[in-house]
């Protein structure tokens, strides 16, 4: 159930409320784990975990000329997931198994905001500042896969703007940032993407437009070494890359649109901090981790319809 409520204060204030609530229920039918020789009796068959979790928000917004600026704090809380059930091979503090201790996530977060709107200049920028209480951490120490909970702190931001150099041409940049801590065990906190800039170029006709974007990120040096969730998880430190690329767009029709691109113009090698190397149950090579490469240079065709 969700409500959502917006008071107009005045002809430029506002503020936006809302509330939800969820209901989650769970039950385990397994009646022994492993398979074969290894088969062991379940401690929990038939066992039934039920929750209802409350969230809410609140939300001041400003309209300033040809500006919005915005501030609010919300707090959420999460059921663990089927695989943070179910895939583990040991649950925390020596619990008989996850699906028997694993708690919700409980997040509390600041967000803040502005957003500016000029003839030819496009500005905006939010930043957000968190708690979480009961994070959900998989520990993949000597191979084997164990979950726990853990406090965290968290922010980021991002920050972007768009010139109009011309009648057609536009230029555009956007710089994003993540930063996690597990206050727990005073480590980073593990699966953070580095910093992200993006620099596009696009020039614009009636029926056309054609465009550059080049992408660079920065080495990820603030790591957990085998800490992570049910699918990813920090290894090794990962390098920088930057990747430039090509697009454009043809209007055939008021109702079909055609795009081709050219990623990875200069067929870089490289692999995104983010990566698979986590719970072998999904497939990935979790006894030797490794990232995956992304493609070399691509081209890609697609095309759009409307009715």
């Amino acid at each position: 159930m969700f409500n959502e409520l917006t008071w107009f204060a005045d002809e430029s204030t506002r503020w936006v409320a809302g509330a939800r609530v969820d209901r989650a229920q769970a039950r385990d039918f397994r009646q022994t784990l492993g398979a074969g020789m290894a088969a062991t009796a379940n401690p929990t068959p038939n066992q039934r975990r039920t929750r209802t979790l409350p969230s809410g928000f609140v939300r001041w917004e400003h309209e300033l000329p040809n500006a919005t600026v915005y501030a609010g704090v919300g707090h959420v809380q999460r059921f663990p997931d089927y695989w943070e059930l179910f895939s583990p091979k040991s649950g925390p503090n020596g619990s008989a198994n996850a699906f028997a201790a694993l708690k919700p996530e409980k997040t509390t977060q600041l967000d803040t905001g502005v957003h500016y709107q000029g003839k030819r200049l496009e500005v905006w920028a939010s930043g957000y500042a968190g708690l979480v209480r009961d994070y959900i951490l998989f520990d993949y120490t000597g191979g084997a896969c164990a979950v726990r909970h853990i406090d965290a702190r968290i922010l980021g931001g991002e920050f972007g703007a768009a010139y109009r150099l011309g009648g057609h041409l536009k230029a555009d940049a956007t710089l994003a940032y993540a930063w996690g801590k597990n206050t727990r065990d005073g480590t980073p906190l593990p699966q953070q993407p580095p910093l992200d800039t993006r620099l596009g170029l696009t020039y614009q006709r009636e029926t056309w437009s054609a465009g550059a974007l080049w992408r660079l990120a920065s080495a990820q040096h603030r790591i957990d070494r085998n800490a992570g969730n049910v699918v990813g998880r920090d290894y090794q430190r990962s390098a920088g890359f930057g990747v430039f690329s090509l697009n454009g767009t043809y209007r055939v029709t008021e109702h079909v649109t055609v795009s081709t691109g050219l990623d990875n113009l200069f067929d870089k090698r490289y692999a995104e901090h983010l990566n698979l190397a986590g719970n072998a149950g999904f497939g990935y090579p979790a006894s030797d981790p490794q990232a995956t490469r992304e493609p070399g240079r691509t081209l890609w065709t697609k095309m759009d319809m409307a009715f």
